[in-house]
């Protein structure tokens, strides 16, 4: 596991640091990076240094972008005095190798990457005791199996156009600390578009919106002649189709963006920005919102995946 400490442990006077780590202390029951959650109420905003294990293992496809976001985070850390640890040992997922961090980021990992069932519930008990959990992009392409996760992102990975392209993204909620700076509409050179497999949106807070029409969709990749349901598949539009959502459901706060497939992303200000709150999301140390909001009423209504021919993806009509 590799390691990165910021050179600064916090930003308080000493007298400040010592009183804030006590009653943090105190507040997470004795030790450890993460809160206990009061009953029947949301974990309070959490304050003082924090450590953040990040996450890349690959089972299925391996992005070139895992290196330069490993890269980006590292920066980031030391820009904003947290600790950060990488790692793709499974075998890190136990209580004790997970008390350190108040929450993991699944970056671009892929397929199975917990290999034992005692891991997938080291992790679970570390969500339910108030860790957090940030994903990105491929994180969505993870754990198929385990019901526990697929409720933690939020949506399964369904397909993505063969053609990554430019796009265009509406924020949904301006007032949300890793969308605040961004304006109305963010628009991006180049991105692989996801779409899923379900729409979240009404167990999440929906943070950006994919805007569909300036966008070719199909063919995508679920007419892969090597997938499991060639020569059928599904059209990637989704109509209503969120990209980036958080939630409080299992007790600890989960993050996600379906954004970081290019590499450039990793040294575009915005994005960092968007990375780096959303990792104080789920670390709850910025003061953002979770819970679901009403749907915009201009909001296109939601298509669910239907298999199809692939033909119909190749042809009109």
């Amino acid at each position: 596991m590799s390691r990165v400490r910021p050179p600064s442990p916090h930003r308080l006077p000493l007298w400040a640091a010592l009183l804030g780590g006590a009653l943090l202390l105190a507040a997470c029951g004795g030790g450890g990076g993460r809160p206990t959650p009061p009953p029947g109420g949301a974990l309070p905003l959490q304050e003082g240094p924090f450590a953040l294990l990040v996450f890349s293992r690959t089972s299925g496809f391996r992005h070139t972008s895992i290196e330069v976001g490993q890269q980006a985070l590292r920066e980031l850390a030391a820009e904003n005095d947290f600790a950060v640890d990488f790692t793709e040992d499974p075998s890190v997922f136990t209580p004790e190798g997970l008390a350190p961090y108040a929450a993991v980021l699944w970056l671009n990992t892929t397929l199975t990457v917990l290999d034992e069932p005692s891991q997938r519930q080291a992790f679970e008990d570390f969500i339910a005791a108030g860790g957090g959990y940030v994903g990105v992009h491929s994180a969505a392409d993870t754990e198929y199996d385990w019901p526990f996760y697929g409720e933690l992102v939020g949506a399964y990975f369904l397909a993505h156009p063969v053609l990554n392209q430019p796009g265009t993204l509406y924020v949904e909620d301006p007032g949300h600390p890793s969308t605040d700076h961004l304006g109305p509409q963010w628009s991006l050179p180049l991105e692989e578009f996801y779409s899923f497999r379900t729409n979240p949106r009404e167990e999440v807070r929906v943070l950006l919106r994919l805007e569909e029409s300036g966008l070719i969709q199909d063919p995508n990749t679920s007419c892969d002649p090597s997938g499991p349901t060639f020569p059928q598949g599904y059209s990637a539009v989704m109509g209503d189709h969120p990209l980036a959502w958080c939630h409080d459901r299992l007790g600890g706060r989960a993050w996600y963006t379906a954004l970081g497939h290019e590499a450039y992303l990793y040294q575009l200000p915005d994005f960092r920005e968007h990375l780096l709150e959303g990792i104080l999301t789920a670390t709850r140390r910025a003061p953002a919102q979770c819970a679901p909001l009403p749907p915009p009423p201009d909001l296109p209504p939601y298509q669910p995946p239907v298999l199809e021919g692939c033909e119909n993806q190749l042809l009109p009509g």
